[in-house]
């Protein structure tokens, strides 16, 4: 007999079968990111953002390519899309080489200073020369085969369209069945993939050698830009945000995980953007804490830190809302950087994007072992939406928190209070764990080291999360409770530990 898998879309059942599910689309890391959609119409004229989009081509091409048809519109309609995309094009490229420029000059010089005045031996320098027998791929299934371990992809429908794809971690030969599930959540510009690069110390790894059922999950066109209905060559396509991401993405990514693992309760631990999508959908959906175990927050992107007061995020930050769009579009945020990354040579790729994203978000690599910064960035940035940058920059950027996050709470409704652990870096300057932590009521006794905090904000967001720690970790950034070289000294120890404590059933 044929098993089937049941999706649930919209009060429509779809079924799959084993055969069709091996058919249905498979889209690739080794491409970057490619779209499997094909359209009906290949006769038309192509607009200048299909070709632009046209040169993620795919390295394998599945048998059967689902097709979706692009939305009809008027022959006005489609030039004033197109011309919209030009001058977005035309205008954002000049802005982002001056960036890269100011960022490599910035970066560059921050390093030679280090070099000059401060000739310290790191801990982890001693691991740059243990050089693994790894090649540098964009497949994150290739680094959990070399390491070990098998990494099961599957589709996940969420209830407004999108495919996303998650994967299953386990050791071979250890089946999952019957293990207690965790599901991780990434942060922004970032994928699942960002989970497996630490080699043998990975989190995603240590997670599964402890004995759990490790679920790793992808927002919406991260790995892959795959719908039920629309394309993602029409800027419908690209409509959604942080609430999307919240009520959606992570609902669906959730239950999935409860429905293979048989667990009604799944441990969830997030990244950066991957905790404030779960707590949009907490605030806005509380149902969904009778599904968690414990909460495990990493750099939880809530409220802002003292990097948003910096040229030039604070430029970006102040552009009003029609000046944004006629910049960056209305569909995905600044597409040339996946073209790049398709196309240029890796390491020389990790160079500039690691300039830009320590010149504009802090990630500075001095927990991380350099070598592996060429993996790191074969991973990042990931596609987002202009509309996602857009909800950051409107809460995160100019309120100092994040959009959705603490509205429509229920303080009456009938729930189990989940555990909540939080872990920040002392030197993370993009976000401030601080203040997140003392948006909860009784917490003075878990900061009481803390020299010179704020204590506004002191107003419990989340009746349904019940914090029972704060990791507060010297000198770690944004990036190293995932990267960190000593992980599996300053936060997997303890991290395993509260897992143990959750409410599982």
């Amino acid at each position: 007999m044929r098993s089937i898998e049941l999706l649930d879309l919209d009060d429509k059942d779809i079924y799959f079968t084993e055969e069709e599910n091996e058919d249905k689309r498979v889209l690739s890391y080794d491409s970057g990111v490619n779209s499997s959609i094909n359209d009906d119409d290949d006769d038309d004229d192509k607009s200048t953002l299909e070709e632009m989009m046209d040169l993620l081509p795919p390295k394998r091409v599945p048998a059967d390519r689902k097709k979706v048809q692009r939305i009809k519109r008027g022959l006005l309609k489609r030039i004033i899309i197109d011309i919209q995309a030009i001058i977005s094009m035309t205008l954002s490229l000049p802005i982002l080489i001056v960036l890269v420029l100011l960022a490599i000059y910035k970066t560059t010089k921050t390093h030679m200073l280090d070099v000059l005045y401060h000739k310290t031996e790191r801990p982890q320098d001693i691991l740059e020369n243990t050089l693994p027998d790894e090649v540098i791929t964009q497949d994150e299934t290739y680094y959990a085969e070399k390491w070990g371990y098998i990494s099961e992809k599957h589709e996940v429908v969420t209830e407004d369209g999108y495919i996303i794809i998650m994967y299953r971690l386990y050791r071979k030969g250890c089946k999952p069945s019957g293990r207690k599930p965790v599901l991780i959540g990434h942060g922004l510009f970032q994928c699942s993939g960002a989970f497996v690069l630490n080699e043998e110390k990975s989190i995603a790894f240590t997670l599964a050698d402890e004995g759990y059922d490790v679920w790793v999950g992808n927002n919406r066109a991260i790995a892959g830009y795959d719908h039920i209905s629309l394309s993602y060559k029409d800027p419908e396509y690209w409509d959604w945000g942080l609430k999307e991401l919240g009520i959606y993405d992570f609902k669906a990514m959730l239950d999935h995980v409860r429905e293979y693992s048989g667990y009604s309760r799944v441990a969830y631990i997030g990244h950066s953007q991957g905790n404030a999508q779960a707590f949009i959908g907490l605030s806005l959906c509380p149902e969904i804490a009778n599904k968690l175990s414990c909460f495990v927050a990493l750099a939880p992107a809530i409220f802002s830190g003292t990097l948003v007061n910096t040229y030039p995020l604070r430029l970006l930050i102040n552009l009003n809302d029609w000046l944004y769009s006629i910049l960056f579009g209305t569909a995905a945020f600044l597409p040339v950087m996946t073209v790049v990354q398709t196309i240029m040579h890796p390491r020389l790729f990790c160079f500039l994007a690691y300039c830009m994203f320590s010149y504009l978000f802090s990630w500075w690599d001095s927990h991380w072992v350099r070598r592996r910064k060429v993996k790191y960035f074969q991973f990042t940035p990931r596609p987002v939406s202009a509309r996602l940058i857009a909800d950051w920059i409107a809460g995160w950027g100019k309120t100092g928190k994040c959009l959705y996050v603490g509205e429509n709470t229920h303080d009456n409704m009938q729930m189990d209070r989940v555990p909540l652990v939080v872990f920040y870096g002392t030197a993370d300057y993009l976000v401030d764990g601080e203040q997140f932590v003392r948006s909860f009521d009784d917490c003075e006794h878990r900061l009481a080291d803390t020299k010179g905090a704020s204590s506004k904000n002191n107003t419990t967001m989340f009746p349904m999360l019940d914090l029972v720690h704060v990791e507060r970790i010297d000198g770690y950034e944004h990036m190293d409770t995932i990267w960190g070289h000593n992980n599996h000294e300053t936060t997997y120890p303890i991290l395993l530990k509260q897992l143990k404590q959750a409410k599982w059933e």
